[in-house]
């Protein structure tokens, strides 16, 4: 909660002279009802539940999916006065780990230090009866594309439980490659959830793939009538147009990508003597697996 203050006291100040709107190209396009807040996990080569904190923006006509952490840490970098507030984070992050008095303790820590996290943005039902989707097919390249607006092929179950004080229910697909199971609360009538995942008869508050590669979890609900903000800009000052591009394309060089690192790590663990059995390259891929 101390952050969060630091973070939200520190954006006020640095953009007292002008708002965010201006200054990021962000376009009012719906007033949301409901935000929600997710813990998304994804394993990695270097943290088998690496963490992001998202939000879910439910609008009245549509839906915007996105990275709280990435969008704070690139208002940040916009501005001289952020990027010392994010060296001394770092600094400070850096030193409480190196204290830390396990090596759990002290990637707990590690994971507190200002970075990108995800860069995929999904907006549902936008324009209408499509997906609107931007991500990054590189750090280096910022991209966007269409996808289809359909809802998964759900199975509901007779499972139930209560998550969050909230009555709910189990539900199954496999959609694109992956076998999932999702649990959703009619008690919070809106078929939405996080990522590109909805089309079930109440909020979707966990889902996950049975690998448990990537998973979503629900962390609070709260009502609202703030706008939701397209995002016609990428931070960039000297690249700050999306580039266009289809959803296989972008799915191919991220997973080449990934595999690249991994193959990277494998050949310097090598060098150093070090097993590399544990770096199974189908562990750690894109989550969407049909453009192969």
């Amino acid at each position: 909660m101390k952050q969060l203050i630091l973070i939200l006291t520190l954006l006020s100040s640095i953009f007292n002279s002008y708002t965010q709107e201006e200054q990021f190209g962000w376009h009012p396009i719906d007033t949301a009802v409901f935000v929600c807040q997710y813990d998304y996990f994804k394993r990695t080569i270097l943290d088998p539940r690496s963490r992001d904190d998202m939000r879910l923006e439910i609008g009245r006509n549509l839906s915007k999916f996105y990275s709280q952490e990435t969008i704070d840490y690139k208002i940040l970098t916009s501005t001289p006065e952020g990027r010392k507030k994010i060296r001394e984070k770092t600094n400070d992050v850096f030193r409480r780990s190196a204290q830390a008095i396990s090596d759990a303790e002290g990637l707990r820590i590690m994971d507190e230090l200002p970075s990108l996290r995800s860069e995929c943005i999904v907006y549902k039902n936008y324009p209408k009866g499509e997906m609107y989707v931007q991500d990054a097919a590189e750090r280096s390249l910022l991209c966007y594309y269409t996808d289809d607006y359909t809802p998964q092929d759900w199975q509901i179950e007779l499972d139930t439980m209560t998550y969050l004080g909230y009555h709910c229910q189990k539900a199954t697909c496999t959609w694109r490659g992956r076998d999932y199971v999702a649990w959703f609360t009619p008690e919070i009538p809106v078929n939405d959830g996080p990522m590109k995942f909805f089309g079930l008869p109440g909020l979707i508050v966990k889902v996950a793939d049975t690998d448990n590669t990537y998973s979503f979890e629900l962390k609070g609900i709260e009502k609202s009538n703030k706008p939701i903000y397209f995002n016609t800009k990428t931070f960039r000052k000297n690249d700050p147009n999306f580039e266009p591009t289809t959803r296989c394309e972008i799915l191919k060089k991220q997973s080449r990508s990934m595999k690249n690192m991994i193959r990277a790590i494998k050949r310097d663990m090598s060098r150093l003597g070090e097993s590399t059995d544990e770096l199974d390259e189908s562990m750690y891929d894109v989550q969407e697996l049909d453009c192969k």
